[in-house]
């Protein structure tokens, strides 16, 4: 187990950058740009753009460098700022700007403060962070450092109701000499509020220092200045300047998680090899192939069932685009995780998950059309081109239709979450050339291909299908399915919840790999029992049961997210919700869990039919 702890730890340390990645030095007196990007709130969804704010100074040439897709959807407004950091030269203190704060900007300044957001800057790709210090692991006197990507942008005091807004900050850049260059390791940002108008910078020596109070309807003048010191660091190297953004949780609660995944793993793996081992085959070794046709009228259970468990599910002609569209969204996920786990989206490739999912996501609609188009015609399905192009538009027409409808929200609230329209038309040409015609091509493969031979005759009349037991009826029998894998990922939810919602970097793709695992075999074991006994009811239309037993867990992954909002982004701060905040949350909280479903239901699908297509031949050979 430490083996693979150390294995793990060592993707991350040892990640390795692609080429637009690579180090920059830089030498003694040269400029290092300090570009802005967004503020963003633990506690509100809602990121912006830094120069849409009212009360910040704004240079009056501002370029901005060319965006990925990941970035632009994650909110990412990088811009150019008037900040003066030369290699090697401290500032003991330096005025930016004098601004004169409207009424309704002193207002809304307030408002930001209150909300507890952040402000993000960037040196040579690194983030500006909130420095924090840990006792160390071996040497209890031994500070460590922590970064928080962010910085404050003010305090705010909850018993009077005042907010303070930080007009001075304290820069700290870390570097490391490589020859004759400099290279940034580390980027740390000490904000501070001070009460000053005056056009000249404030005595930063001073003991006591009025705050600068914010939120109050009425016009104020604030003086912006900055400090900057460079501090050569010989701790930490280049390649490991991400680590102090990424430290790890306790990784005992990893372990914990995973250690409670594989007991439940085993147990239900006992249950099925019950059900394999003891049931069917004595069911089966009872009945000879004469035996059976004499005394079939006479039994009960799955066996029954044999002439109508293949029979065409319902509304095929939309299970079978939503199966192949999931195993679309589940190969993204596995491809992904993977280039995640080698350590190619590393931090510093910002808005490369993102952008990486999307492309994936893309070139994976020949593997969504071929699986989609081989089941519809096993389903006796006739007309491909209809279904291929079924199966290009159903899952990205609803995500798009919900990303559309809460993109107004999000223009009204100028949040630079927002997709821009040109982004909009980008995503639809991407699909138009690339998912439609690989979708459409695999539709037509998967078409040709001989459909699968089901080992017993279907009937031509359906059999009745007579009263379900309480626990297997619907709404009962998915919440039944969905309670174990559930209980295997809770944990490590808990961790992507926040990176997600809290910004923090996500990066322990190892435990991630371990856990996925262990839930795919936890889904397939599940499905397998709950179709059985399914069958063992004498239902036989089974088919959409199984993908929604599958995918069942999904249900409390949205519940727990709502937990999560509640107590994790609304805690203590009950006073700064608002409309599209939430909205915000609960639609991407819902859009999740459908992928998630989407990933489960279709792994619980296919495990389940291939346990029908089992045990009926081998009722066809007995």
């Amino acid at each position: 187990m430490r083996l693979l702890a150390l294995l793990f730890a060592a993707t991350v340390a040892d990640a390795f950058y692609i080429p637009s990645m690579g180090p920059q030095s830089f030498k003694h007196g040269e400029r290092v740009p300090l570009n802005v990007n967004r503020v963003f709130s633990e506690h509100v969804p809602l990121p912006f753009a830094y120069y849409d704010l009212p009360f910040v100074c704004k240079p009056q040439d501002v370029r901005r460098p060319w965006l990925n897709i990941g970035e632009v959807l994650r909110g990412d407004r990088i811009a150019s700022s008037d900040y003066e950091l030369i290699m090697g030269q401290d500032e003991k203190c330096r005025v930016l700007c004098t601004k004169t704060l409207t009424p309704e900007a002193n207002e809304e300044a307030g408002r930001f403060v209150q909300q507890d957001y952040l402000v993000e800057w960037i040196v040579d790709k690194l983030p500006g962070a909130t420095v924090f210090l840990k006792h160390g692991a071996t040497d209890a006197h031994a500070k460590i450092k922590e970064y928080e990507p962010g910085f404050r942008m003010g305090t705010y005091n909850r018993g009077t109701g005042r907010a303070y807004l930080n007009n001075h900050v304290s820069m700290n850049v870390l570097y490391e000499k490589r020859g004759e260059g400099r290279r940034v390791v580390g980027f740390e940002v000490y904000p501070k509020s001070i009460q000053n108008g005056s056009g000249n910078c404030p005595d930063l020596n001073a003991t006591h220092t009025q705050p600068l109070r914010v939120g109050e309807r009425k016009e104020a003048v604030v003086t912006f200045s900055y400090s900057v010191r460079w501090v050569e660091d010989t701790s930490i190297k280049w390649n490991h300047r991400w680590d102090r953004y990424l430290t790890s949780t306790d990784q005992q609660v990893h372990w914990y998680a995973i250690f409670n995944s594989v007991v439940i793993i085993l147990m239900l793996s006992g249950v099925v090899a019950i059900i394999l081992m003891r049931m069917l085959n004595r069911d089966l070794s009872s009945y000879s192939e004469e035996e059976f046709r004499d005394d079939i009228e006479e039994t009960s259970g799955w066996k029954l069932l044999h002439g109508d468990v293949f029979r065409a599910p319902s509304y095929g002609g939309l299970l079978a685009p939503l199966l192949g569209t999931t195993v679309q969204v589940m190969y993204t996920f596995i491809v992904t995780i993977v280039l995640g786990g080698m350590g190619i989206l590393s931090p510093s490739y910002r808005g490369g998950l993102l952008t990486t999912g999307i492309v994936v996501f893309l070139l994976m609609g020949g593997a969504s059309g071929y699986y989609s188009g081989h089941l519809y015609k096993t389903w006796g399905g006739s007309n491909w081109f209809k279904n291929a192009l079924m199966t290009a538009l159903l899952v990205p027409a609803l995500l798009m239709g919900a990303e559309l409808g809460l993109n107004m929200f999000l223009w009204y609230k100028a949040s630079s979450a927002a997709m821009p329209f040109s982004t909009i038309v980008l995503l639809f040409v991407l699909w138009l050339l690339i998912q439609l015609p690989l979708t459409l091509l695999g539709g037509w493969f998967g078409y040709r291909r001989q459909p699968y031979s089901e080992p017993v005759r279907t009937n031509s009349i359906p059999r009745a299908i007579p009263p379900l037991p309480g626990y297997m009826r619907p709404i009962p029998s998915i919440l039944l399915a969905g309670a174990l894998p559930f209980a295997v990922i809770f944990i490590e939810l808990f961790f992507v919840l926040k990176s997600i919602w809290q910004d923090s970097f996500y990066y322990e793709y190892g435990y991630t790999i371990i856990v996925g695992l262990i839930l795919s075999l936890t889904v397939c074991e599940t499905t397998v029992i709950m179709v059985w006994l399914s069958l063992n009811s004498g239902h036989h239309r089974w088919w959409w049961r199984a993908f929604a037993y599958g995918a069942s867990s999904s249900v409390y992954i949205f519940a727990y997210s709502v937990f999560f909002y509640f107590t994790r982004l609304r805690a203590g701060m009950s006073d700064v919700a608002g409309f599209v905040p939430t909205l915000t949350f609960f639609v991407h909280s819902l859009l999740i869990s459908a992928f998630y479903a989407l990933c489960t239901g279709s792994l619980g699908f296919f495990a389940a039919y291939f346990f029908v297509r089992r045990i009926y031949r081998m009722v066809k050979l007995s």
